[in-house]
C-alpha cells in the first residue's frame, strides 16, 4: 500500500462552499485545498474566469480598434487597415468568443504540465485535482485582468497604442532605460499577481500532495517557467 495515497474526492459542494473556496484561493491555499478535492470543484471559477475575461475583452475592442487606426500594425498604411476594418473587427470578437475554450485547453495543459514534474518529484496527485487547483489559481490572473483593464479605461483617450491595453504591473515599471527586450520582458511578467499566483500555486502543491513547501515550489516551477521563456521569446520577435 502507498504511503501517501490520494485522498478521494469528496461529495461535490454547494454554491455556497464553492464560493468560500474561490475566495481562499487568494489567502489560505492549505483551506482553499479542502475544497479543491471536491467533485466539480472546478466549474465555478473557471466559469466565472471565461465569462469575466470574454467581457472584459469584448469591452476593449474599441479601445483596440482606435489604437490600431492610431498605428497600424504590421507596417500596414492606413488606408490598407481601413479595407481591412471588417475583418480585424470580426477575428477580435471570435477571438474574445472562443478565449474561455482557449483558457479551458491551456489550464488543462498546466495541470499536465504539475502532474509531470509532481510524477518526477513522487508527489501523488491526481489530473483532477491538478485542474481544479490551475481553476482556482487563475481567479488571481483574472484580478489582473480586470486591473488592466480598470487602468485602460482609466487612461482613455490616451492609448496610443494596442500594447498599452496590456498594462505591466512588473518590476518593468521601473526600468524602462539601459536595459535590453528580454531583461524588460522577464521583469514585465513578474508582475505582482504573478509573484502571488507562484506563492499561493507552490504552497497549495504542497498541502495537496503532502509534501513540504519547497518540494511544492519545485513542482510549481514548470508552469511559469514555460509562461517566462515564451513571453521572453516572444521580445526577440518584437521590433
Amino acid at each position: 500500500m502507498s504511503e501517501n495515497p490520494v485522498p478521494a474526492p469528496e461529495e461535490a459542494a454547494g454554491f455556497g462552499e464553492q464560493l468560500s473556496g474561490m475566495l481562499n484561493i487568494f489567502i489560505d491555499p492549505a483551506a482553499a485545498v479542502k475544497q479543491i478535492r471536491r467533485k466539480l470543484s472546478w466549474l465555478w471559477p473557471l466559469l466565472i474566469v471565461g465569462v469575466v475575461t470574454a467581457t472584459l475583452g469584448y469591452l476593449n475592442i474599441p479601445l483596440a480598434i482606435r489604437a490600431m487606426q492610431m498605428n497600424p500594425p504590421g507596417g500596414m498604411t492606413g488606408e490598407q487597415l481601413e479595407r481591412s476594418m471588417g475583418i480585424i473587427q470580426t477575428m477580435q470578437k471570435v477571438g474574445v468568443l472562443a478565449s474561455p475554450v482557449i483558457m479551458a485547453g491551456m489550464l488543462a495543459l498546466g495541470a499536465a504540465i504539475l502532474l509531470g514534474s509532481c510524477s518526477v518529484l513522487s508527489m501523488r496527485a491526481t489530473f483532477r485535482d491538478l485542474f481544479s487547483l490551475a481553476c482556482h489559481g487563475s481567479l488571481i490572473g483574472m484580478l489582473q485582468t480586470i486591473a488592466g483593464f480598470v487602468v485602460s479605461r482609466m487612461k482613455g483617450d490616451e492609448i496610443q497604442t494596442v500594447e498599452e491595453l496590456r498594462p505591466s504591473f512588473g518590476l518593468g515599471l521601473f526600468f524602462h532605460e539601459g536595459i535590453g527586450k528580454a531583461a524588460l520582458a522577464a521583469m514585465d511578467y513578474f508582475s505582482i499577481f504573478t509573484i502571488w499566483y507562484i506563492v499561493i500555486l507552490s504552497l497549495a502543491l504542497a498541502c495537496l500532495t503532502g509534501s513540504s513547501n519547497g518540494k511544492g515550489f519545485a513542482a510549481a516551477a514548470p508552469a511559469w517557467l514555460i509562461g517566462l521563456l515564451l513571453v521572453v521569446g516572444i521580445s526577440f520577435l518584437q521590433r
